[in-house]
């Protein structure tokens, strides 16, 4: 096809060398236009493949009030959400869910009980532990079953009922929320 384009520009007859022409740029745009945008367009359903490798784990909970999502990371065997405040520097605050297999038993509280620390089970198998630091903060975690996976949240700001409502509202990661993620470069993969 390409020597037929060029033998036609020797061609005597203008319309041929002018169909010839046409020819020639519409292979310029397609190659430079067309062509790297479908490889873009390839390059980026790849990488929406790649994070979708283990969509058991795609769990993201609305996040608290005055926080957003700050950083998700994507692995083998979990998967990270960070919330921070909205206004980061003028706030502090941080939210840690960690969506991971259940290949662990179910939650128990450590025996012996750590050091000021507080851990209770209820019925439902969900684990409560409160750590108590000397300077009067407090870190809160709570593991809960969510179908054959575990979710932790943990936070040193919110209380038991703030991160509940995290946990409540856990939901599969929309195609539009991961769009979002990869376009605001807020998620990563870890190998």
């Amino acid at each position: 096809m390409p020597y037929a384009v060029a033998a036609a520009f020797f061609v005597p007859s203008r319309w041929v060398r002018l169909g010839a022409l046409a020819v020639l740029a519409a292979a310029v745009a397609y190659g430079g236009f067309v062509g790297p945008a479908q490889a873009r367009q390839r390059q980026h359903q790849a990488e929406v493949a790649r994070y979708r490798e283990h969509p058991e784990l795609l769990y993201l909970g609305a996040a608290p009030p005055g926080m957003q999502v700050s950083r998700a990371e994507a692995g083998p065997a979990s998967f990270n959400v960070d919330y921070r405040p909205v206004r980061e520097g003028y706030e502090s605050g941080y939210v840690g869910l960690t969506m991971r297999s259940a290949f662990t038993p179910p939650p128990r509280c450590p025996e012996p009980a750590e050091k000021g620390a507080t851990c209770t089970v209820d019925t439902h198998g969900e684990m409560l532990t409160v750590h108590a630091f000397p300077d009067g903060t407090r870190a809160v975690t709570l593991i809960r079953r969510h179908g054959n996976v575990e979710a932790e949240v943990t936070s040193q700001t919110l209380d038991e009922t703030g991160l509940r409502r995290v946990l409540n509202t856990l939901h599969p990661l929309s195609h539009t929320e991961l769009e979002a993620l990869m376009r605001e470069k807020k998620i990563d993969r870890r190998i």
